[in-house]
C-alpha cells in the first residue's frame, strides 16, 4: 500500500512553504503506514536536508533509491549530503550529472552551478567548503525539538534525538518542556540520574499544573534517581490528581452518552 496523492501533495506543499518540522510530523506518520513508499522516503530525506541533517537526510533518501528512482530535487539534496561527509568526488560526479542534464529546471540549475563552481574554488582553498555554508536555516529551538520528536518516532539513534532537544534547550533555557523531555527521554534511556539535572529547579508549582500522565512518570524515576523527595511526592501526588481527572471526565462522557 501506498500513501495517497493528497497525503503526498500536503507534504510536498510542507517542504516547499518550508513547514519543515510539520512536513517531517507528516512523513513520519505516512511511513509508519507505508514504510515502503519510496515517495514519502524521499521527500523525509529532502526536509532533513533542509534541516540540516544530513545523516537522517542520507539515510531517507538512500532508502528511497531501493525504492524509486530519485528526483532532480532529491539527487541534488543525496550529493550535497555526500559532500558534507567528505565524498568530495562523488558528490562532484553527481553534480556534474545533474548540471549537464538535458531538461533540467533552471532555478536546479543555477544552484548546480554555483555548488560545481564553489566545489571547484574549493579545491585551492585549506578550510574546504560543505553545502551548508550555502544555506543554512536559523532553527528555532521549536525546530530542534520538533525534530528530535520526529527522530525518535522513525526510530532513529537515541544520541542524535539527545543532541537535537539539547540544541532546543540551548536555545531556550528557560522552556521548561525541553527540559522535561529531556529528562523524561534519558530515563526511558536508563539515565535516569542524569536527566534529574535538567528539572531539578522545577517548581512544586509547576509540577501542580502539569497534565501529561506519561511526563509525570517518567519524572518520578528521575526525581526518584536523584534522591529528591519533595519534588517526587509532588509528582506522585499530580498523578494521581490527573488519573480522578481522566476518570471524572470518562463517566461524564459515559453518563452523556
Amino acid at each position: 500500500m501506498y500513501a495517497t496523492e493528497k497525503d503526498l501533495d500536503k507534504l510536498t506543499r510542507c517542504y516547499e512553504i518550508q513547514r519543515w518540522d510539520e512536513g517531517l510530523c507528516l512523513s513520519q506518520s505516512l511511513l509508519k503506514q507505508f514504510p515502503h513508499d519510496g515517495r514519502v522516503w524521499e521527500l523525509s530525506g529532502m526536509l532533513f536536508r533542509e534541516l540540516t541533517s544530513f545523516k537522517l537526510a542520507q539515510n531517507a533518501l538512500e532508502t528511497a533509491t531501493t525504492l524509486i528512482p530519485l528526483s532532480d530535487r532529491a539527487q541534488l539534496a543525496l550529493a550535497d549530503c555526500y559532500l558534507h561527509f567528505g565524498q568530495r568526488q562523488l558528490a562532484g560526479e553527481m553534480f556534474q550529472f545533474l548540471y549537464e542534464k538535458v531538461g533540467i529546471a533552471p532555478q536546479l540549475h543555477s544552484e548546480l552551478k554555483d555548488r560545481l563552481q564553489k566545489l571547484s574554488d574549493s579545491e585551492h582553498q585549506s578550510d574546504g567548503w560543505e553545502p551548508a555554508d550555502l544555506q543554512r536555516p536559523k532553527l528555532t529551538a521549536e525546530h530542534h525539538y520538533n525534530l528530535a520528536h520526529s527522530m525518535g518516532y522513525l526510530g532513529y539513534p537515541p544520541e542524535c534525538v539527545e543532541q537535537e532537544i539539547l540544541r532546543a534547550i540551548e536555545l531556550a533555557p528557560d522552556c521548561l518542556e525541553y527540559r522535561i523531555g529531556l529528562a523524561g527521554f534519558l530515563s526511558q534511556l536508563h539515565r535516569a540520574e542524569e536527566g534529574y539535572q535538567y528539572v531539578a529547579r522545577l517548581s512544586l508549582q509547576e509540577i501542580s499544573r502539569l497534565e501529561c500522565e506519561c511526563c509525570l512518570e517518567r519524572l518520578v524515576k528521575v526525581f526518584h534517581a536523584g534522591g529528591d523527595h519533595r519534588r517526587l511526592l509532588a509528582c506522585m501526588d499530580r498523578v494521581e490528581e490527573v488519573k480522578r481527572a481522566q476518570r471524572k471526565r470518562k463517566c461524564i462522557n459515559n453518563d452523556e452518552e
